[in-house]
């Protein structure tokens, strides 16, 4: 029986929703990088002092403090809540041009497959995408081979050998989405969601997809 009017609907506001979840997830993991290297910046330059004061063996060289927090001011102000008010905010005299954007913030060039995670249930995968797109799109089916159907799809996702993801968030469990959602944070790959994997659901989530590539330049 095909999908009701209202499962339609349903499954759009789902994708549109997790959609944004991402977004919200891969600023939320920016930040938590540059915190991280912060702190490692700061517990190096302690080290130094203790072990020049004790005559010990020195550390390995690291990023300094200063640069660190540089980077990680720079990434809360990039945060769109503060973009939003600082349009309306009069700009300061003699306010010194920004700081060229942190690495760790710049978009990558991914190649690669895209990648579907779940199954169709029997239904017909070559007409589900568009020609173009299904002759590079590689589906993985956890329903049929468990969570070891993933593989190694995190380490291909940071090794930038996956140019985005889409699961079938409905049809696919959350533990055998959770290792590549978090490898496609640190990889800024986008990652958009499909409901059961029905035609418009799938065509939405490759729109979702194209425009993340488009804002990251």
């Amino acid at each position: 029986m095909p999908p009701s009017a209202f499962d339609d609907v349903i499954e759009s506001v789902r994708a549109a929703l997790n959609a944004k979840r991402a977004e919200l997830a891969e600023r939320s993991a920016a930040i938590e990088a540059a915190l991280r290297a912060y702190e490692r910046a700061v517990e190096l330059e302690i080290a130094e002092v203790f072990v020049q004061a004790h005559q010990l063996k020195h550390p390995a060289p690291g990023e300094r403090a200063a640069e660190a927090a540089r980077k990680l001011a720079r990434a809360v102000a990039n945060l769109p809540e503060l973009s939003v008010h600082s349009s309306v905010t009069p700009a300061r005299k003699s306010e010194p041009s920004p700081a060229p954007e942190p690495e760790a913030l710049k978009p990558r060039a991914h190649s690669g497959k895209l990648v579907i995670i779940g199954a169709l249930s029997g239904r017909e995968k070559s007409g589900a995408l568009p020609a173009e797109i299904a002759d590079d799109a590689e589906w993985i089916d956890t329903e049929r081979d468990g969570v070891h159907a993933v593989g190694n799809l995190p380490q291909r996702i940071r090794q930038g050998r996956v140019s985005g993801v889409v699961i079938l968030d409905r049809v696919v469990s959350h533990k055998h989405t959770e290792p590549v959602i978090a490898a496609a944070r640190e990889a800024r790959v986008p990652v958009a969601f499909a409901g059961q994997g029905g035609k418009a659901s799938l065509l939405r989530a490759l729109a979702q997809i194209d425009e993340m590539r488009r804002e990251r330049g």
